[in-house]
C-alpha cells in the first residue's frame, strides 16, 4: 500500500534504512540531504512499512502547489529494498495527491516507466567513471586531449591541497561561472555552504584545489557514499583554465582512488561540452528520465510558459 506522508510524520531513521538497503542507493534521497537542500519542505510517497520510498521537494505558486527537482539533485524517484519494475514506478507516480497540479523532476536510472499521454517524458545523462582498475588502465581510457592537457599542467609551479573551505570554493565557483550563469541566488549559494559543511562534518565529503603561487586556479568538492564520489561543485579561473589546472585536478583525484571498490559520478550534465570534458577521462553516459505534468488551468499553464 502506497500513502502520501507529509515532512512532520516521515520517520527518518526508517527513511534512511529503506536508502542503505535499496538496489540503487543515491545521496540525493538521504534524509539529511533532502533537509538540507528542500530547507526541509519535502514530503514522500512510502509504501508499506519503508520497503520502498519516492521523494518530493514541494514548492506554491499562484496558490498552486507543484513538485520540482532543487538545486543540487540531480534526481529522485523510487527507491526500493527489493527489486522492482516499471509497474511500482507508475503506482507511486499515480499515487501522487490531485493537489499537486504541476510536476517537473527526474527518476533515477532504474526508474523505467511507460509514457501517458498527459505525462511529457525527457531523456537525460550524467557521466560515471568506474575507478575499480588501475591508474595506468584507467589511463588509457582517457583522450588524447585530456592526457596532453594534464601534461601540459605538470610545467607549471602548480600544488594540490585538499581541505579547502567550502566558502573558498563557493566564491571561486561564483566569481567564475556562477555570475554568468545567473540561475543562484544568494539562498542557493547558502545552501550550497551548507551541503558542502555537513558533507564535512560527517566525513562525506572532500575537496581539492590547484593552487599557483597561493593563488586557487581552480578547485572542486566531491561528496562520497555507498562507494560513489559525486563531483558536486568546481570553480576554474581563466589562468587555470589556460594552464589545464582542472585536468591537472580531475586526475589527481582518479589517480589517489584508483583500483578501488569505488565510482567517480561527475554530477552529470547533458549540456554536450561539459560532457565531453568529463567522457575525456573515460567516463560513460547513463540515462535517466525527466517526468513533466501540467494539470493546471489554461491561464496558468500559459503564466507558466
Amino acid at each position: 500500500m502506497i500513502q502520501f506522508v507529509e515532512y512532520k510524520n516521515i520517520d527518518k531513521d526508517k527513511w534512511d534504512d529503506c536508502i542503505n538497503k535499496c538496489t540503487h542507493p543515491s545521496i540525493f534521497v538521504y534524509s539529511w540531504y533532502l533537509d538540507i537542500v528542500s530547507e526541509s519542505n519535502w514530503c514522500a510517497l512510502i509504501s508499506n512499512d519503508y520497503e520502498a520510498v519516492f521523494p518530493f521537494v514541494t514548492k506554491s505558486k499562484y496558490g498552486y502547489k507543484y513538485l520540482f527537482q532543487p538545486f543540487f539533485t540531480r534526481y529522485f524517484g523510487v527507491y526500493s529494498v527489493k527489486p522492482f519494475n516499471k509497474n511500482l514506478v507508475r503506482d507511486f507516480l499515480d499515487s501522487i495527491p490531485p493537489k499537486f497540479r504541476y510536476i517537473e523532476f527526474c527518476l533515477n536510472e532504474s526508474n523505467n516507466l511507460v509514457k501517458k499521454k498527459s505525462e511529457e517524458l525527457n531523456e537525460k545523462r550524467y557521466q560515471f567513471l568506474n575507478l575499480n582498475n588501475s591508474y595506468d588502465d584507467i589511463r588509457k581510457e582517457y583522450s588524447e586531449n585530456a592526457r596532453r592537457s594534464i601534461k601540459k599542467s605538470l610545467k607549471y609551479n602548480f600544488e594540490i591541497k585538499t581541505n579547502i573551505e567550502p566558502e573558498k570554493i563557493v566564491s571561486l565557483f561564483k566569481s567564475t561561472k556562477g555570475d554568468d550563469l545567473n540561475i543562484f541566488d544568494d539562498r542557493n549559494y547558502k545552501i550550497l555552504i551548507k551541503l558542502m559543511n555537513y558533507c564535512l562534518l560527517k566525513n562525506k565529503g572532500i575537496s581539492y584545489a590547484v593552487y599557483e603561487e597561493n593563488l586557487i586556479v581552480a578547485a572542486a568538492f566531491f561528496m562520497f557514499n555507498n562507494q560513489t564520489y559525486t563531483y558536486l561543485k568546481s570553480g576554474l579561473t581563466e589562468l587555470g583554465k589556460t594552464k589545464g589546472a582542472m585536468y591537472l585536478l580531475i586526475d589527481h583525484f582518479i589517480q589517489i582512488n584508483s583500483d578501488k571498490n569505488q565510482y567517480l559520478d561527475f554530477g552529470g550534465s547533458s549540456v554536450e561540452s561539459v560532457a565531453q570534458f568529463y567522457k575525456k577521462f573515460g567516463a560513460k553516459d547513463c540515462v535517466y528520465l525527466q517526468v513533466k505534468k501540467n494539470d493546471l488551468p489554461l491561464l496558468a499553464r500559459l503564466v507558466k510558459k
